[in-house]
Formats: C-alpha cells, sequence, structure tokens
C-alpha cells in the first residue's frame, strides 16, 4: 500500500469554518467535522481516532467523560492506586481519587459545597486551608502541624467523600485543574479522545512540564510521547494497558 502524502496547504477551517474550528460557534456538533479533521490530521501525521467525536475547545473536553474515565479508570486504575474515599495524613491532608493536596485542594474547594462541611467558605478554604495545609518547612505525614490533624477539617472531608456528590465533584475539579494541559494538547493537534487520555495521563505522572517538554521532543506526536513515557517502567507499563482497554488505539 502507498503512504499518503503529506498535505499541508490545507486546514479544516478552510472547509468548516474558523469560527467552528476553534470552538466559538455552536452551529455543528462535534461529529459534524468529525471527517474533516480526522482525514487532516491522518495526512498530516497528527493523533486522530477511528471512531468518536474530535473535541475543539476546554468546555468540550470539559463536558465529556474523557477525564474521568481516565482519573478512575486508567490513572487510579478501578481502585487499585486511589480511591475517591481516600483520605491521608500526607502533606497535610490528601483527598480522594486524585489525591488532591496543599495548592491542588483549590480546585477541590471551589466545586464543593465548602460551607456544608466546614462552614467557611470557599474563599476562606483556599486562602489559609490549601497550601496553608503544608506549613513551610514540613513534609511528610501530618504530625499535627496540617489540616488532617485538625478534626473539624477531618471529620468535614470524611462527610463529604461519603455524599453523593462526592464523585461528581472530585472530577470536576480534577477536570479544571487538568485544564492548562487539556488547552496545550488541544492547541497542538491532540483532539480526540485517547491523545487526550494519554495527555492527561502523562501529565498526571510526570507533571505538565515535564509532559510539555516530552512531547515536544516527540514533535507532538501522541502514541509516540506514549512510548517514550512508558518506556520499560512496570508502573507505567500498566496505565498504559488501562488506557488502551480504555481508549483504544485506532487500527488504520
Amino acid at each position: 500500500m502507498r503512504a499518503c502524502p503529506l498535505v499541508t496547504g490545507w486546514h479544516p477551517s478552510d472547509f468548516i469554518g474558523d469560527s467552528i474550528f476553534n470552538g466559538s460557534s455552536t452551529s455543528f456538533n462535534n461529529r459534524s467535522i468529525f471527517g474533516v479533521v480526522t482525514l487532516w490530521a491522518v495526512f498530516n501525521g497528527m493523533p486522530a481516532s477511528a471512531e468518536g467525536p474530535i473535541y475543539v475547545s476546554y468546555a468540550d473536553v470539559a463536558a465529556s467523560d474523557v477525564p474521568s474515565i481516565t482519573l478512575l479508570k486508567v490513572i487510579a486504575r478501578d481502585g487499585k492506586s486511589k480511591r475517591y474515599e481516600d483520605l491521608l495524613p500526607l502533606d497535610g491532608g490528601t483527598v480522594g481519587i486524585a489525591h488532591f493536596a496543599v495548592g491542588g485542594l483549590a480546585p477541590l474547594y471551589r466545586h464543593m459545597d465548602t460551607k456544608k462541611y466546614f462552614n467557611k467558605s470557599p474563599e476562606e478554604m483556599i486562602a489559609s486551608f490549601s497550601s496553608g495545609c503544608r506549613p513551610q518547612g514540613q513534609s511528610g505525614h501530618d504530625t499535627g502541624w496540617g489540616c488532617f490533624s485538625k478534626p473539624w477539617w477531618h471529620d468535614g472531608m470524611k462527610a463529604f467523600l461519603a455524599s453523593e456528590e462526592s464523585q461528581r465533584v472530585q472530577n470536576e475539579a480534577w477536570t479544571e485543574m487538568m485544564q492548562p494541559v487539556i488547552e496545550q494538547a488541544l492547541s497542538n493537534g491532540w483532539k480526540d479522545a485517547r491523545s487526550i487520555a494519554i495527555a492527561l495521563g502523562v501529565a498526571n505522572s510526570i507533571g505538565r512540564g515535564g509532559f510539555a517538554s516530552l512531547a515536544k521532543t516527540h514533535h507532538w506526536k501522541a502514541e509516540e510521547v506514549l512510548a517514550a513515557y512508558v518506556g520499560t517502567n512496570e508502573h507505567r507499563r500498566r496505565r498504559q494497558q488501562a488506557l488502551n482497554e480504555n481508549f483504544p488505539k485506532p487500527q488504520w
């Protein structure tokens, strides 16, 4: 079979309009632009899925189940490594399936009813009990210096984690926390579910900066980035297996 030539003289916006492609129009749904964007991605060596929606904005991704599936099924491996109910003394108080801690508690407070569980506003919780959960000079498990050892914080967080809204709130908070990663991936042509899941999984492991550096090194080719990230590391291989099971690699 002959290889497809590199096509550089056109862009999906030539066919569907800039306003649709950059997400500022709602006149077309995702499937309306799937064929054009997928064809462009394949010809230009960018990641594309054999089927499923194409995402053009952070709002598209946030409204989908891609972040929540990635978090539960890929990163937490269905509760094998992390759980929605986790409440640990690490870093002064580590919470939930994403192990929200220190500054990472801020998006969690923004999405939860802090008045209900702590009798404090989200603003007060963020100002005093996010980064403040681990005072300067402290590390490791809370031995009396962090939020975990405060009965009102511990009891309130425990009640939240047992609530009906806990999983939804945690998913929303983690998606917000990963917004810069999602937007960076989208801006580099990673617009299908598998590619976005790769970005989320890698960035969650090695940080946003580590992900961006690795992706740049491999010219923003999702499968190459994933392979380089995994290498011979057994833990990462298990994460890759979970990703393949939930976001299958397209067969071209």
